[in-house]
């Protein structure tokens, strides 16, 4: 097999260690990876309501107005999200008990197993990817992994 080469990358010169370039560089490169790999495949959920489903499962049920202000987004386009993830059987309604105006919103089976499939679907992808790189370069990032690991839990 033969080094094939990396496609050009905003990353500092490893000689310069500033933080400030580094961090620009993993953000920008984590932002190319997670939509490359949404990309690859065919799918009813797009990236919001994926990310509405997936806060629900690690978060528990919740308003739709908790939920659009932890995703930073406006309850009218959240309301509009919510409601294509019931559509399509992944969440559901229920009406809060404390207050008649609102409701619950939570996901359902179909939304864990959908939810559980696309992950797996993008760990199937990126496997893939990285079968292709020589394995010096898969030591490199599996190096890389362990050295981010104190970063993402202080």
């Amino acid at each position: 097999m033969t080094d094939t080469p990396v496609p050009d990358t905003p990353v500092p010169d490893a000689t310069v260690l500033d933080a400030t370039e580094l961090a620009d560089a993993v953000l920008t490169m984590h932002g190319r990876l997670r939509r490359s790999l949404l990309a690859s495949k065919a799918d009813e959920v797009t990236a919001s309501q994926t990310a509405a489903l997936g806060r629900l499962l690690r978060h528990g049920p919740a308003t739709v107005a908790d939920l659009a202000r932890a995703e930073g987004v406006r309850p009218q386009s959240m309301g509009a999200t919510i409601q294509a993830l019931v559509d399509l059987g992944l969440a559901e309604r229920e009406p809060d008990p404390t207050d008649g105006r609102r409701s619950i919103v939570s996901a359902t089976a179909a939304g864990r197993d959908a939810r559980q499939a696309a992950w797996a679907a993008r760990n199937r992808e990126l496997a893939e990817r990285l079968a292709t790189l020589p394995e010096a370069d898969r030591q490199v990032v599996a190096r890389a992994m362990d050295v981010l690991g104190p970063v993402v839990d202080p």
